[in-house]
């Protein structure tokens, strides 16, 4: 059995192919919470359209997705509870392959699957081929290869009831508690692709919204960031430790590469301060790019952006 938690809010035209996506499921030992975050549009009434006793729905005041998560989570009692978006969708095989991987790996907390960005046009089946194991998760998202997102991972009761429920902030809830949650027992992840992950919904991946200039410090780079580095000293596994110190600097970098080309130079200067070993991969263009004067700095950074649309235009 497994707890579906969806926050929802003004998803109207996207909703109902969502929940489609549930009912379609090959395993069917299953429950939906959809948790109604003080949507304004007609999402509730698209909800209320299926009649199915397997879903639920819950209504709150607007407090963010966090929030909205948590309510699905302490609103059911399942051993393991999956999340899912309201503007994603799941191939049929989803699920199964969720419970494949708390079967094959009993001793996981948290697990997920492979998933395909997608626009909302028709897909044909996905790739049916893929392989599951147990991952050091923290190294593989500080290389990024993520090996799941929000609405492809699942993680169990037990777990959650022991680093505690999400935070409510507006970006960032869910990796925050996949930090923890990796820090807390093993992760294991499939290969396969069994989610589409919308994009092109105006949402906060969707975006490339500046950094503002302020006091570059660790615990301003991600939630994320600022659990691990307050758990840091306690991690004795030397191969843990340094995945950590990988995934904070991977972080860092993100907001130095945005801070870089925002062209805001004296802040990107203060974040090269807070990386705990260095920068790496294109993080450390852009840092070589922050220690350069100013107009030759931007310059190079322009110049790179302007060959990159090039590049694309051409192969388009």
């Amino acid at each position: 059995m497994f707890d579906i938690v969806m926050p929802l809010f003004n998803k109207e035209i996207y909703v109902s192919r969502t929940i489609e996506g549930v009912l379609a499921q090959s395993c069917e030992e299953w429950r939906l919470f959809v948790v109604d975050d003080g949507s304004t549009d007609g999402s509730v009434a698209a909800v209320e359209s299926f009649d199915d006793p397997r879903i639920k729905l819950i209504r709150q005041p607007n407090a963010g997705p966090g929030a909205a998560r948590n309510t699905g989570i302490l609103a059911g009692g399942a051993e393991w509870i999956a999340f899912l978006d309201a503007d994603d969708f799941w191939m049929p095989d989803h699920l199964q392959v969720l419970g494949d991987l708390r079967q094959h790996f009993p001793s996981a907390v948290l697990i997920g699957s492979a998933y395909r960005q997608w626009t909302g046009d028709d897909v044909a089946a996905l790739p049916s081929n893929g392989s599951a194991s147990l991952v050091r998760y923290f190294y593989e998202a500080s290389r990024q290869r993520a090996p799941f997102y929000t609405s492809s991972a699942a993680f169990s009761r037990q777990a959650v009831n022991a680093v505690g429920l999400l935070e409510h902030v507006t970006v960032g809830d869910e990796m925050d508690l996949w930090a923890r949650l990796a820090l807390h027992g093993p992760v294991a992840a499939s290969t396969r692709q069994t989610v589409l992950y919308r994009v092109g919904t105006g949402g906060i991946t969707d975006s490339n919204v500046p950094v503002a200039p302020q006091t570059a410090s660790l615990d301003q780079i991600s939630l994320p960031v600022v659990t691990l580095m307050d758990r840091l000293d306690g991690i004795t596994d030397p191969q843990l430790r340094q995945d950590v110190i990988d995934y904070i600097d991977f972080d860092v970098g993100l907001s130095l590469m945005r801070a870089v080309r925002a062209g805001q130079i004296d802040h990107a200067r203060k974040l090269l301060k807070l990386f705990l070993v260095g920068p790496r991969g294109k993080a450390r263009i852009a840092a070589i790019l922050a220690r350069l004067p100013r107009p030759f700095g931007q310059r190079l950074l322009m110049l790179a952006f302007g060959l990159k649309r090039a590049v694309r235009l051409s192969i388009a």
